[in-house]
């Protein structure tokens, strides 16, 4: 017998049907393992009999019911649960009966043994199975995974069925996900060193309406999107850079012909107008978009020090070009990829120094 505590977390809404049939097949499953456990069932305000059921239940077996009153969600209610779970190794299922109580043993074996840190009740390894899937659920689905694909190397990033100690939850503060995928986000944000799967047979829910709708999968692609720029941090704000530094060369060579034209200033003075707009520009909107902690910052250090970086990239722009232009034969004739590769190269600079020196 293992004498660490298990702590199951359940997400409830308008699931009071099926918490009797759940907690007597847990309770079943356990036993039959020597395991020591405890049910914490997280519900949203369901008011459909749940509170009462529950309290029958605990005369049989050690079961918490928490009612969120204000919130809703079933990724926010597992992490409600973990705030309040006593257990030194979580379980996280539905409450639905799909996922098969009679599975607990092997997922948490592999997480007690310390041959996982993270281990998945796996629909898509061998084994495994969700025979009344139809075409739309099994394309669904597929497509699903391979829009994680390059989050986790996983087969079912999608399953709400999972089994890890509770010390990888270390940062837990940053767990914020969206719709259903709680699961994920852990693989994501806690990066469990070793993950493994176990086969399971994903079975038809006993009562109640499946939660799955077009809006849920609409918070899954933003969920996603949130993921992969934690994951891929700095490639991402690199994007946004370069696509802020796009509009401010139109923003440059706007104010350089009102300048030059409309207000009839000289050349080099319409050019200094048109680089201190698009440089102010990039400023304002780096700060708000690209460096989310920008804001912490004094404003006036932060734009000097935006300026000074921005002439240093353009004299790396410049160096760069030039040089090649004039020492490489291949660029004579080709100037315009030195062009280019200047402003690759300024680019480069400009944003290493936003973000490592200006929004540090």
């Amino acid at each position: 017998m293992s004498h660490q505590l298990i702590s199951i977390i359940v997400p409830t809404y308008k699931e009071a049907q099926n918490i009797s049939v759940l907690a007597e097949r847990i309770e079943k499953s356990m036993r039959q393992s020597d395991l020591c456990y405890e049910i914490i069932v997280v519900d949203d305000n369901s008011n459909d009999g749940i509170v009462e059921i529950v309290e029958d239940l605990k005369n049989k077996y050690d079961i918490t019911l928490k009612v969120r009153e204000h919130e809703k969600g079933l990724s926010s209610a597992v992490i409600a649960g973990f705030g309040i779970a006593r257990g030194d190794v979580f379980v996280v299922m539905d409450a639905d009966l799909s996922h098969e109580p009679e599975r607990i043993p092997k997922l948490v074996d592999r997480v007690i043994s310390d041959d996982s840190e993270f281990v998945i009740g796996s629909r898509f390894v061998e084994g495994g199975a969700a025979p009344h899937f139809d075409m739309y659920r099994r394309l669904n689905a597929w497509v699903a995974k391979m829009l994680a694909r390059p989050l986790t190397k996983v087969n079912d990033p999608m399953s709400g069925f999972f089994c890890f100690p509770r010390r990888i939850l270390n940062n837990n503060s940053q767990l914020n996900p969206l719709g259903f995928k709680i699961g994920l986000e852990i693989l994501v944000k806690c990066a469990p060193k070793r993950v493994s799967e176990v086969p399971i047979e994903f079975q038809k829910r006993l009562h109640g309406e499946s939660k799955l709708s077009l809006k849920e999968q609409m918070k899954y692609l933003f969920h996603l999107k949130r993921l992969y720029e934690y994951k891929f941090r700095t490639l991402f704000e690199f994007i946004k850079f370069s696509m802020i530094g796009s509009l401010g060369m139109c923003i440059d060579l706007s104010f350089t012909y009102v300048a030059k034209d409309i207000w009839l200033f000289p050349f080099y003075v319409a050019r200094a107008v048109g680089f201190v707009f698009a440089l102010t520009s990039n400023f304002l909107l780096n700060r708000r978009f690209t460096f989310t902690n920008a804001k912490e910052g004094r404003f006036a250090k932060q734009y000097v020090s935006f300026f000074l970086t921005c002439i240093l990239g353009f004299f790396v722009n410049w160096l760069v070009s030039v040089y090649l232009y004039y020492h490489l034969p291949f660029f004579y004739s080709h100037y315009l990829i030195a062009s280019f590769l200047g402003i690759l190269g300024g680019l480069t600079v400009n944003f290493a120094g936003s973000k490592f020196i200006v929004f540090k």
